[in-house]
């Protein structure tokens, strides 16, 4: 009977202190702002894919309601492309983007609804057209969270700056598939220390070198070096490797041209005063014109850096997959 009541007590006694130690309600610093989750850290950089087969990467923006509650009711949201924030960010990060061009990117929308009862918009898709992004330029695409119907839009979650540094493309070095002829040869020959041959041999401390620039050039207004392959293919890169002489051996100004039957030639990129920063550089040059299948391909050279000389260490050609 005792240890009962004693018992009975201690449960009315636990009861009473719980009922007194009842936490309050936590509540945060951003208990009812708006934001964009894509705004933090790196989650808007982005490496964009491209293949024959994949032309497209989707991406995926919205809003978000912080704190510790949800959305007590339905919060529109709207949202906007900022371009003028591209130069403000370059300032500000001394970085170099370029607007993403508006022909390649394409998006589901631009406002949603942070439903009741949620802590998130469904979300919008920003769709890349990586056929239609050049090799080797930074983009940006910034979107900011321009309206919300309730709440407060933190201000530096605002806008996702979108940044594309990388494309990224299957590759193949075909070079080896062809063979080689140029205008003007090495004395020793093709096969010498310094033949036409090392132009391809895939050693970049091995050359081509000829001695005669000047001749080639006041007789056919430069000099060429061409691949011949056993079936047409699309070339879409090609790099140069600088040699280890006199800078003033290398090529400056050059087309790249393609041709179906050798004797007809069509230019699909162009250079000109180009150089390199130091001996055995390899340099990569994007072609300018869509890739279309070509049995030929030459560089047709106007100019080099000013000597009596050329030379190059290595010339690769890139088919992308």
């Amino acid at each position: 009977m005792f240890n009962n009541k004693l018992y009975g007590a201690l449960a009315v006694l636990l009861l009473a202190m719980a009922a007194c130690n009842k936490p309050a309600d936590i509540t945060l610093t951003n208990e009812g702002s708006v934001y964009m989750p894509q705004a933090t850290g790196t989650r808007a950089k982005v490496d964009l894919l491209y293949t024959t087969t994949n032309t497209r990467t989707d991406l995926v923006f919205g809003a978000a309601y912080g704190g510790m509650e949800y959305a007590g009711s339905d919060i529109a949201v709207t949202f906007v492309i900022d371009s003028a924030k591209v130069a403000n960010y370059n300032l500000a990060n001394g970085t170099n983007y370029k607007l993403l061009p508006a022909g390649s990117y394409e998006y589901t929308g631009l406002s949603s609804v942070i439903a009741a009862g949620k802590t998130s918009s469904d979300p919008l898709t920003l769709t890349v057209k990586t056929n239609t992004i050049a090799q080797g330029v930074k983009y940006m695409l910034p979107i900011t969270l321009s309206s919300a119907s309730k709440g407060t839009i933190i201000d530096n979650m605002q806008t996702t700056y979108f940044r594309f540094d990388t494309l990224l493309r299957k590759s193949t070095d075909v070079t080896g598939f062809a063979s080689i002829t140029v205008s003007d040869e090495n004395t020793g020959g093709a096969t010498a220390n310094e033949g036409s041959l090392k132009l391809i041999d895939g050693d970049v401390n091995t050359k081509y070198l000829f001695f005669n620039w000047p001749t080639a050039f006041a007789n056919n207004g430069g000099s060429w070096f061409q691949l011949k392959f056993a079936a047409p293919i699309a070339i879409g890169a090609y790099t140069f490797t600088s040699a280890n002489d006199a800078a003033t051996r290398d090529p400056k100004d050059w087309k790249l041209q393609a041709s179906n039957d050798g004797a007809t030639w069509t230019t699909i990129d162009t250079r000109a005063g180009e150089s390199f920063a130091s001996r055995f550089q390899t340099r990569r040059f994007e072609v300018s014109a869509a890739p279309q299948p070509y049995t030929y391909y030459r560089i047709f050279m106007t100019a080099n850096g000013g000597s009596s000389l050329f030379q190059m260490a290595e010339w690769r050609v890139i088919r992308y997959d």
